[in-house]
């Protein structure tokens, strides 16, 4: 199968590390080089990790919240959200952001499922990204999906919520964690990745979790690049690693408290939208 090079784009790259002090560009900058660099085929390659920022201003969209609150890392505007939802449709988004705006539409199916709403389009975005062709990025996002199934995992016992409706996707993972009262959920034999993440979640200190999470992370990045030098490969591990260095930039412990507390409030309860929910001014 025929691959691009990008010899000169990834040599002028800048070394970066997870704990990086100070980045002189912004990743909204880098977005806009992407675009100018990579041919259009890589360049849809690399929007899908853009795509949960997409589903955080969907969300927003959905709740008719304020549009200054809209994050520029996502790949489609505010407009673009307000035109694909009106009568005129373009067919620009994804296929589960249509699936799952209908799914919300349609209370009675709404019913059937327990998670929250920001779960729910989660899951779906996963079903969405894992149809990937790209082997480096299909590998990436089930690694990512396995952490935040065990982490889940590990929240709900502590929180006594049910499991099996909190976790995400239908991989051999999600489906041993839900048959199985084991510590290790009967992963670590089989996924070494279980044990590793559950020591990390028995750190009292939040941030050290999940720095430690991210140093997984990043190790898996460079582990999957190892021997590649300058494919698109290359560009996608730069795009996440340089992701995670400006998550760690601004974050701080009380960021951190803040972060988790969300992420129990997610579990413990499911999200209500408005009932007189309307897009575009007219109610759905």
């Amino acid at each position: 199968m025929f691959r691009n090079y990008y010899h000169y784009f990834i040599a002028g790259l800048p070394e970066i590390f997870l704990d990086e002090e100070d980045i002189n560009f912004t990743m909204l900058d880098f977005k806009q080089v992407l675009k100018e660099e990579l041919f259009p085929e890589d360049y849809r390659l690399a929007q899908r990790l853009f795509l949960p920022y997409d589903n955080k201003n969907l969300l927003l969209f959905l709740q008719q919240e304020e549009t200054q609150d809209f994050n520029k890392l996502g790949n489609f505007t505010l407009q673009d959200f307000e035109e694909e939802f009106s009568d005129g449709p373009k067919n620009i988004l994804p296929q589960y952001m249509y699936d799952f705006v209908k799914l919300y539409q349609e209370e009675e199916e709404a019913k059937d499922f327990n998670k929250s709403w920001e779960n729910k389009l989660t899951e779906m975005y996963y079903n969405y990204v894992l149809e990937t062709k790209n082997k480096f990025l299909k590998q990436w996002f089930e690694y990512n999906l396995n952490i935040k199934n065990i982490l889940t995992g590990l929240n709900c016992r502590k929180y006594d919520i049910d499991l099996e409706k909190q976790l995400i996707g239908n991989n051999w993972v999600a489906e041993q964690m839900a048959k199985s009262s084991a510590k290790d959920f009967g992963l670590s034999v089989d996924l070494p990745l279980a044990a590793e993440v559950i020591a990390l979640a028995e750190k009292d200190n939040f941030l050290a979790r999940e720095k430690g999470l991210d140093q997984l992370r990043w190790d898996k990045v460079e582990e999957m690049t190892l021997f590649d030098y300058f494919s698109v490969e290359v560009v996608l591990a730069y795009i996440i690693k340089l992701d995670m260095a400006y998550r760690w930039l601004g974050l701080d412990e009380e960021t951190g408290r803040e972060m988790f507390r969300k992420i129990i409030d997610n579990l413990k309860s499911s999200y209500e939208f408005p009932k007189d929910l309307a897009i575009n001014g007219k109610n759905k």
